[in-house]
């Protein structure tokens, strides 16, 4: 509930400060003296935009201040607006954000307007509004269909997006099957390139390295004075004395280890003697086998070892291709059994929702008997969509017919605008009954009607106060007198600049004022006296 509003500087606001009864409190004043100036004032307090036009000209900042309660817990809430378009939010005196004070602010206060009547005759803000009505009744099986909505969905865009994946991959398979193929035929093995090039240099330097392993191995072994020839008789000489001196012994044993190392080169370098021999043949392939390699490095712009994986990804591409049907073929399965599921919730939820509906026809019935509506007739019409969505399947709109003898027409089609006012109160008293919202406010409900039938607003008005509190702006007499706190806003001009001020009534204001509203003048004694017996009778009904 609100208790207190503190304004500075908003628009034609200068200074502003109004306490709040806890039931219905009814705004009056001219034309332009600033009631939906207040309205916005509090709207802006609890999240909407702060528009800086309302900033008051001459001043740096305009300040918005809400005292009052939520859950029996109390709090405030202010808000500053500068000129530069930046604004500060403060709940209970720390910083908030716009989205956190929205989120405080949601489902505790509701503010009607104009905006609301063109939401009801939208059809497609029905639905919305039966399944507000629901409440938890409806509210985990709704969970359920948009928890199974998404799955069908996710499992639709899967199998969708292997369709377009197999469309690709077969007009690409020729490719992807000669690329796989070539880069197989090629037979690369990671490190052969190092091989091949060290194998080329020999091949090149083949008469120079035949002529140094030749003349090395004739050193080591051929010649008269051969070095291994040398060192067996260096061993033989210090074997012979060994025995006198350890370090003879391990100078021979040294000597004995050079030996057989000499002799294993002296094996090699006989072995790679041999295998020098080679033909102009042997040259040119594995010239070629390097040429091929080299081509396929410039040709995909990889090193051997990222032709290969390239070869194995292009490989997987191809049996994906093979699998498609069968992956298919168990994607379209899961789809069916998805949809299957969010059919069978979606025929749940519409059943529900159809007995929901006959509850709130029934409701709307009886509402719209009390707003005067008393041969009225009212029904929830449903249609099956062509495809389920995440709300189910069901076409919802709100059939209507306000005098005796007419067919029921669609609610955007007969209702005029006082009759649209008298409909959306309907709706905010039933649905009110289903929420948690505790303060409502309504700008210019009186929109359209006049007379009786704005007696019977005021009526509904004053009952729906008597579980929650109501603020009302208005400018009928018949509404006003309704009143448990009455508010009057004037604005003066003589200073110069528009000032906006606003005024608590008492028993012999209020009578004043809505002798004003009945004949223009709060001193007309014809006026007066209507005012008196309003409220009398007003006493009488309540």
């Amino acid at each position: 509930m609100l208790n207190r509003i503190i304004i500075n500087n908003f628009a034609t606001i200068e200074h502003l400060s109004l306490d709040l009864g806890d039931s219905l409190n009814v705004i009056t004043g001219e034309t332009g003296a600033g009631k939906s100036v207040l309205v916005t004032a509090i709207n802006t307090a609890l999240g909407g935009r702060a528009d800086t036009s309302m900033v008051r000209t001459g001043t740096n900042k305009s300040f918005i201040q809400i005292a009052g309660d939520k859950n029996g817990e109390e709090f405030t809430i202010s808000r500053e607006i500068l000129p530069t378009g930046k604004s500060i939010s403060k709940l209970n005196g720390e910083m908030v954000t716009l989205g956190q004070l929205r989120d405080f602010s949601s489902g505790w206060v509701d503010i009607h307007g104009q905006y609301d009547n063109q939401q009801i005759l939208n059809s497609d803000n029905h639905i919305v509004i039966i399944d507000n009505y629901a409440g938890s009744t409806l509210s985990s099986s709704m969970y359920e269909l948009r928890n199974l909505y998404d799955e069908y969905k996710n499992a639709k865009n899967e199998y969708d997006n292997l369709l377009h994946t197999e469309s690709e991959a077969k007009k690409q398979r020729d490719f992807i099957e000669f690329e796989y193929n070539h880069i197989k035929s090629l037979s690369l093995i990671v490190g052969e390139e190092d091989e091949l090039r060290i194998q080329l240099d020999i091949m090149k330097n083949r008469e120079k390295i035949f002529s140094s392993v030749n003349t090395s191995y004739d050193l080591l072994h051929e010649s008269d004075n051969s070095i291994i020839s040398s060192v067996s008789k260096i061993y033989n000489e210090l074997s012979n004395v060994s025995s006198y001196s350890e370090k003879l012994s391990l100078f021979a044993d040294q000597i004995n280890d050079i030996y057989y190392q000499l002799e294993d080169i002296s094996a090699n370098l006989r072995s790679l003697y041999s295998n020098l021999s080679f033909s102009e043949d042997e040259l040119d392939s594995v010239s070629e086998r390097l040429s091929s390699i080299e081509e396929a490095k410039r040709k995909y712009n990889l090193d051997i070892d990222g032709i290969l994986k390239y070869m194995d990804e292009l490989g997987n591409k191809l049996q994906m291709i093979e699998n498609f049907e069968h992956d298919k073929n168990t994607l379209a399965k899961i789809v069916d059994q998805k949809y299957s599921l969010l059919k069978a919730q979606s025929h749940k939820v519409s059943d529900l929702r159809r007995q929901i509906a006959k509850n709130l026809e029934k409701a709307m019935v009886s509402e719209l008997k009390d707003l005067d509506f008393s041969n009225s007739d009212f029904s929830v019409d449903f249609k099956t969509m062509p495809e389920i969505g995440p709300m189910g399947q069901d076409k919802i709109e709100f059939m209507i017919s306000t005098n005796p003898g007419e067919p029921l027409m669609p609610l955007t089609k007969i209702a005029s605008g006082g009759e649209i006012s008298r409909i959306m109160l309907a709706f905010k008293h039933i649905i009110g009954d289903t929420d948690n919202i505790e303060t409502m406010i309504f700008d210019e409900i009186d929109n359209g009607i006049s007379g009786r039938a704005a007696l019977v607003v005021g009526s509904k008005l004053k009952e729906i106060s008597s579980n929650r509190q109501l603020i009302c702006i208005t400018h009928l007499p018949q509404i006003a007198a309704y009143g448990d706190d009455n508010y009057l806003i004037t604005k003066d001009v003589s200073a110069g600049k528009p000032i906006t001020d606003i005024e608590h009534l008492d028993e012999k204001s209020k009578i004043r004022m809505l002798a004003s509203l009945f004949s223009g003048s709060s001193e007309n004694e014809t006026a007066i006296e209507a005012a008196r017996d309003l409220i009398e009778k007003i006493k009488h009904q309540h």
